[in-house]
């Protein structure tokens, strides 16, 4: 499986060489936290810090 995946272009252009939304997912078993954090973006805490500083996103904790 991990030769096939070797094989297609996607892990030649990644940090760590996976993309967990892409076809490395299946060599995941879990995440632990947030998968927006894991894609290259933490979309919750970015949106927290945001509004911490006095910026309103107008995105409830659950749309994120």
């Amino acid at each position: 499986l991990i030769e096939a995946y070797l094989q297609t272009q996607e892990p030649w252009d990644k940090a760590g060489a996976y993309a967990i939304q892409g076809l490395a997912a299946s060599f995941v078993k879990r995440i632990e936290g947030s998968y927006t954090a894991v894609v290259g973006l933490p979309l919750s805490e970015t949106r927290d810090m945001l509004e911490i500083a006095g910026i309103e996103t107008g995105v409830s904790g659950s749309h994120v």
